[in-house]
């Protein structure tokens, strides 16, 4: 994986560099709009000390992990090389949404598992939570290249690669008691959590579909599989394994096409 980060890496700023002397034919406003569904590894925190599942006996010992990504932003696209290559950079706002205690996003995990959120030589004291919720807000920059194909078609298929840089502005975290009465020690539970990471970049490739007329407002379509998703050094709730990506972009070309 790490090989095809560098090599990412370096692909994107070589055709940058080599494409500034060809001549730009296209330029489009391109607004975006996405979501993540990233699976994570069971956590391994030492303030989670156990866990009670009466119904799956498969996870009694396991505590899953779910991140999502929602964004929408901005991009400026320029065509070059004959307009095979469409070199992109914009401005992303991204929600990060991360859970401790969900097996899917549509049903929840294990009944409760325990937090220690007091420990001293004479007390130790645990708090029976349903789920840890992070929510972190993000300014991103996003770059990209897609690879269209030579012949223009109402209905085409391209391919992506891009990377994102994101910076956070915002951040909550909240605690679901397995308890109602628990409800007074939240601010003491969240206190042992990691706080949301204050940056992350991703990595991704994937497959385009793009409707509509190169010299009209068109619509496309992305499925991408993020081959990376990095963290500063121990600033994460939980660890992403693999997941998947669809972008909806509404285009719109900024010049005319020479015939």
């Amino acid at each position: 994986m790490k090989k095809r980060i560098i090599l990412l890496l370096i692909f994107i700023p070589v055709l940058t560099v080599y494409a500034w002397g060809q001549e730009e034919k296209r330029k489009f406003l391109s607004l975006e709009a996405g979501i993540d569904g990233i699976g994570c590894a069971a956590p391994d925190k030492e303030y989670i000390r156990a866990v009670n599942d009466q119904n799956f006996d498969y996870y009694s010992d396991q505590i899953k992990s779910l991140m999502t990504i929602n964004y929408i932003g901005l991009k400026f696209e320029y065509r070059v090389i004959n307009n095979l290559f469409g070199l992109s950079a914009g401005l992303r706002y991204s929600r990060m949404i991360t859970s401790i205690g969900r097996d899917s996003y549509l049903s929840s995990g294990p009944e409760y598992f325990y937090v220690n959120y007091n420990q001293s030589d004479l007390i130790t004291e645990y708090a029976k939570v349903c789920e840890i919720n992070q929510n972190g807000d993000y300014i991103g920059i996003p770059l990209e290249v897609r690879l269209y194909p030579k012949k223009e078609r109402r209905i085409k298929l391209y391919y992506k690669a891009g990377v994102s840089f994101n910076l956070k502005v915002h951040s909550k975290s909240d605690i679901s008691f397995f308890n109602e009465s628990m409800l007074q020690y939240q601010a003491d539970v969240i206190k042992v959590i990691e706080n949301p990471s204050p940056n992350f970049t991703t990595f991704h490739i994937g497959l385009g579909l793009k409707i509509g007329k190169s010299d009209k407002p068109g619509i496309s379509i992305e499925t991408y599989t993020p081959i990376g998703v990095r963290f500063p050094k121990g600033s994460y709730l939980v660890k992403p394994l693999a997941g998947s990506g669809v972008q909806l972009l509404l285009s719109v070309p900024l010049n005319t096409i020479e015939q």
